[in-house]
C-alpha cells in the first residue's frame, strides 16, 4: 500500500484547527516487517505521520494500535495533534486512544480528519467527558 519511498519529508505544524482544513486520512498498514502510519491530503500527497515525540514521549519504538499501551499512545498523540493542534491532543489523547486507537483493526485502519474531529466535537459536548 505505502513504502517509505512514497514519502516525503514534512515539518509537522502546529497551527491546526477544527475547522477549514484540507481533507486529510490516516492510514495504518502492519506487513511483516513491522507497521506504517502515514498522512494523505486531498491533493494524493502521502507523508509519514510525525510521532510527535516533542510533546510526549509514549513509545521510542514507534506506533501501535488495536490495544492499549504506549504505542497507541503515541498514535493517538500524533493523529490528534496533527488533526487538531497540540493543546487539544495533550489533553485528550488518552481517551482517543482508549476509544479509537485501541478498537482499531490489527492489519490495515483508515481515518479521515473529519472523523477525528467529529469525535473530538463529541467528546467535548459530553458533559461529564471533558478533555483531560
Amino acid at each position: 500500500m505505502f513504502g517509505p519511498d512514497q514519502f516525503h519529508k514534512r515539518v509537522a505544524g502546529d497551527g491546526a484547527s477544527v475547522t477549514d482544513r484540507p481533507t486529510v486520512k490516516y492510514v495504518g498498514v502492519r506487513t511483516d516487517t513491522g507497521v506504517t502510519v502515514a498522512r494523505e491530503d486531498d491533493r494524493g500527497g502521502i507523508h509519514p505521520l510525525a510521532a510527535r515525540t516533542d510533546l510526549k514521549n509514549h513509545s521510542p519504538a514507534g506506533f501501535e494500535w488495536g490495544y492499549g499501551g504506549s504505542g497507541p499512545a503515541q498514535l493517538a498523540l500524533a493523529v490528534l495533534a496533527d488533526a487538531l493542534g497540540a493543546e487539544r491532543a495533550l489533553a485528550s489523547y488518552q481517551k482517543f486512544k482508549s476509544r479509537v486507537v485501541a478498537k482499531l483493526a490489527r492489519t490495515t485502519w483508515e481515518l479521515s480528519r473529519d472523523e477525528v474531529v467529529a469525535w473530538y466535537r463529541q467528546l467535548t459536548a459530553e458533559p461529564d467527558s471533558q478533555p483531560e
